[in-house]
């Protein structure tokens, strides 16, 4: 689910799409570093030509969730869909307690009594509106260790190779996607996909 409908629920009360961005994660720590290894630069026996000139490389992440929007795709309010800009109704719930205050667990991530939903009354002409913000509810935060090992080889004075070990995701941790955010699904608060899981590659790379 893309998380947020770019339509306002009730076109007449723009006021009640006030809320967070898709991409405000409220707190967020980056830490990158490069460190050329100091021993055997100009290496003479074999053991240093080896364990000589190799180069360390780090990016480390860590920050809390992004928020999203819980909606309904069924459509109580008779407003209608727009395919051509996300293709779901921008329908919301009404919000009884606080979402986020849930066992955060890929099966249940929010808090499953937070929300009611509305049922239609058909023979009511009047619209109905679901009293949830747009984005009140927190996604899972995302932690990532990608780090590198570069071993230079010198072969003239202004050319040399560079063997490349780079491992994306070292520590392999799972970062989970937002849940399923459609009230109107079977599976409504389960989280169906994670990022990619350690990714490792190798490369030899020639500078001149």
């Amino acid at each position: 689910m893309a998380g947020e409908n770019d339509l306002a629920q009730n076109p007449f009360d723009v006021n009640a799409e006030r809320g967070r961005s898709l991409f405000d994660a409220r707190h967020r720590f980056v830490l990158s570093y490069q460190w050329s290894l100091p021993w055997w630069r100009q290496p003479k026996g074999w053991y240093q030509q080896v364990l000589g000139n190799w180069q360390v490389n780090g990016i480390v992440t860590a920050m809390t969730g992004t928020p999203f929007t819980v909606f309904d795709g069924n459509d109580f309010s008779v407003q209608g869909s727009a395919p051509e800009v996300t293709g779901f109704f921008a329908n919301r719930p009404n919000v009884v307690a606080n979402p986020n205050d849930g066992p955060k667990t890929p099966g249940t991530w929010l808090n499953p009594n937070a929300f009611q939903r509305i049922t239609q009354d058909p023979n009511s002409p009047v619209p109905q509106f679901g009293s949830a913000g747009r984005n009140i509810a927190q996604g899972p935060g995302y932690t990532d260790w990608d780090f590198s090992l570069f071993k230079n080889i010198r072969v003239a004075e202004s050319k040399e190779f560079q063997f490349r070990a780079e491992f994306f995701n070292l520590l392999n941790h799972t970062n989970f996607h937002i849940p399923d955010s459609d009230m109107n699904s079977q599976t409504f608060n389960q989280i169906l996909e994670a990022q990619p899981p350690r990714l490792i590659q190798f490369a030899l790379k020639f500078n001149f």
